[in-house]
């Protein structure tokens, strides 16, 4: 049977793709077109016109974030028609409903890089997909399912890594409140081994042990780990736990496993701050009325502080929406990089990006920390079975309030950053006083009063904002100065005086993606669009027939031909350029504001960023000391990372003369950053 073309082959290609994206706009079906006849089939072929799927992925899928982290080389047509294929693969394992399914791990893996890069549409596709749901699922009945093999505890694989991310990203407000407290509680008990047992679960990218990053060849005679029965080797090394895929331009682009126990602590604390905290009847109503009572000067809280604690989120869920500032993708960008660059301890992290974006730590921060008793704490370490019972009661678990205020400084070449404590061998670098000698001094040139501690100087401050703010470090008979970091205000760098400006000859720098060539000509355009000639059968009979069987009912089934794409790869590199601004180290240091201080008690905070990948570890001590152990505190120090830009995750490990390689009192904490006067 012959059938003639039709008519509308002798359109140009640029109204059929036009008309494939307003069919696709209204959720039509392009099927029929595609069965229409063969030239019109060839015409909009997928390994014929990439240029077609790419303008389907800008439509379809966020962009943004893609040439923002990895170039503009993605946006090549051939690039997105790829990740198009990818993507669309995995909403369909999501939309079969299968958690079973042999492609749940791939499609786990593209979710997550699509709320990696979400500014909006990605979010919704995978919503309407049915993830929330999906993922639900899926922790709720095979979080467990290889934990035989494990003495009972959950397994911190790939799959269990993505499951307990995307159940977070795909956490709301609205979807927690909704949720039965017979399932949230269920929720909270699967995730709460990931969150409380930090020498199975590591919760940090290399050990917070190590300052000084990459560890080197002469660290391997340093890197010592002791054998805890129940548990295995502590600290934990996480070297080379990555997945390796095509990724737009990337054949072998390398991500790391995303770490479970910072999913699992933000899944735990969301859906803890859901009920609020009870209020006591008989605490006094406010501080005032406190004072009206005799004991206004005693530390407490009242009815006013517990409102308060009620009143603000102790995480914050990912953003569903671009603010002034930030889309929340960009959000996200800090994050991904330390997936992206921080796989190998003994190799360097990219300094094309950040792992800590200045000013993230600055600010006002709520949250709770939650603290086992030391019986329950050493139980668990003795145990190899996990125990059937592992709940917040059985593990006397309690949950106390935290805030503190910071502030930035950062070192600033030609100025040296302090040393770093601990013992200077490789391995110990001081994390028990984060990072900082023992015996420094701080102290902050602003207008304040100065109070001793005992081992440090830290003033309770009145801030100016227009002082020439510095903090300075006093170690032996050297003193280290690092200035206040102002948002939008240029440091105290000097080209002339800096000593990476002066090596470079320039305040330019350059970063390449290969180190050992530099390609001064880029390539501006992109890879060839151009249609191939079309063969034109008679067989049109046959031809629709092969169709039919050939497509699915939707447009994704098109999209496997990619699998087959042979095109050139581009030789364009990437790079990114910037100025120097000359920061060497970035320094912390803080406090508990007066009227938290009464209700919750008064500390100081002091600490450092690892450069690596930006860890973040804090001392607290008390503001005051007492005469008497028993009235002590605790001596803590917190590690952990600010996740998506709003949240500070992490362990707090008790102090003392410990042995990095000793697990001792650790637990975890999770704190938000409250908006000033809020």
């Amino acid at each position: 049977m012959f059938i003639q073309s039709s008519s509308l082959c002798k359109l140009p290609h640029e109204i059929f793709e036009n008309i494939v994206l307003e069919l696709i706009s209204d959720d039509g079906p392009i099927l029929p077109l595609l069965q229409s006849c063969k030239q019109i089939n060839n015409i909009l072929a997928f390994t014929q016109n990439t240029h077609l799927y790419s303008r389907i992925f800008r439509y379809r899928f966020n962009s943004a974030a893609s040439a923002r982290r990895l170039g503009a080389r993605t946006h090549h047509s051939r690039h997105l028609a790829h990740q198009l294929a990818w993507y669309s693969n995995a909403l369909k394992c999501i939309r079969r409903a299968d958690i079973y399914d042999n492609g749940v791990l791939d499609a786990f893996w593209a979710s997550f890089a699509l709320m990696s890069e979400n500014d909006g549409k990605n979010r919704h596709l995978l919503e309407a997909a049915g993830l929330p749901d999906f993922v639900d699922e899926f922790v709720r009945n095979r979080l467990y399912q290889d934990s035989a093999n494990t003495n009972g505890w959950p397994n911190e694989s790939p799959i269990n890594c993505l499951a307990l991310w995307l159940l977070w990203f795909t956490s709301t407000e609205e979807r927690l409140k909704a949720e039965s407290t017979v399932r949230r509680n269920e929720i909270i008990r699967l995730v709460l081994p990931f969150v409380i047992v930090p020498f199975r679960y590591p919760s940090a990218h290399a050990p917070h042990n190590h300052f000084t990053m990459p560890l080197t060849e002469n660290s391997n005679g340093h890197l010592r780990q002791s054998i805890i029965p129940a548990h295995g080797t502590f600290p934990i090394y996480r070297a080379g736990r990555a997945h390796t895929t095509h990724f737009y331009d990337r054949t072998d682009f390398e991500i790391g496993i995303p770490l479970s126990s910072t999913a699992a602590k933000l899944i735990f604390f969301s859906r803890r701050q859901v009920t609020p905290i009870g209020i006591p009847i008989h605490l006094p109503l406010t501080r005032q009325h406190a004072f009206q009572l005799g004991f206004g000067d005693q530390i407490g809280p009242t009815q006013e502080d517990v409102h308060e604690l009620n009143q603000h989120k102790v995480v914050k869920h990912p953003s569903l929406a671009s603010d002034s500032i930030r889309t929340p993708s960009s959000q996200l960008d800090d994050d991904w990089y330390r997936l992206t660059d921080c796989i190998y301890p003994m190799q360097k992290s990219s300094l094309k990006n950040a792992h800590y974006t200045y000013g993230s730590a600055t600010g006002l921060w709520q949250g709770r920390i939650l603290v086992p008793t030391d019986n329950a704490f050493a139980a668990i370490l003795q145990h190899v079975q996990m125990p059937e019972e592992f709940t917040e009661q059985q593990l006397f678990l309690n949950a106390y309030p935290l805030f503190m205020r910071l502030r930035e400084y950062h070192c600033v070449d030609p100025q040296d950053p302090v040393p770093t404590g601990g013992a200077d061998d490789g391995f110990d670098d001081g994390i028990s006083n984060a990072w900082i000698p023992r015996g420094v001094h701080l102290h902050e040139d602003l207008a304040s009063r100065f109070l001793s501690t005992g081992v440090i100087l830290i003033p309770i401050l009145i801030i100016d904002q227009q002082s020439e703010g510095k903090l300075k470090l006093q170690h032996h008979d050297r003193t280290y100065t690092y200035e206040a970091y102002r948002p939008g205000l240029a440091n105290s760098h000097d080209e002339a005086t800096c000593r990476g400006c002066q090596y470079r000859g320039t305040c330019n720098i350059v970063y390449r993606e290969h180190d050992d060539q530099f390609l001064a000509e880029r390539s501006q355009g992109d890879e060839s669009d151009t249609d191939a000639d079309v063969d034109v059968g008679d067989d049109d009979g046959q031809f629709l027939q092969d169709a039919s069987a050939q497509y699915d009912t939707v447009i994704d089934d098109i999209f496997e031909a990619m699998d087959e794409d042979s095109d050139y790869e581009s030789d364009e590199e990437y790079c990114v350029e910037r100025k120097c601004n000359g920061v060497l180290d970035i320094a912390l240091v803080g406090e508990t504001d007066y009227q938290h201080g009464q209700a919750w008690n008064h500390y100081k905070f002091y600490g450092r960023v690892r450069e690596w990948d930006g860890l973040v570890a804090l001392v607290r001590i008390p503001a005051h000391q007492h005469s008497h152990p028993a009235v002590g505190l605790g001596l803590w120090v917190f590690s952990g990372y600010i996740v998506g830009g709003q949240n500070f995750v992490g362990t707090w490990r008790a102090l003392g003369e410990v042995n990095p390689v000793t697990p001792t009192l650790e637990s975890a904490f999770a704190m938000t950053r409250r908006e000033e006067g809020s």
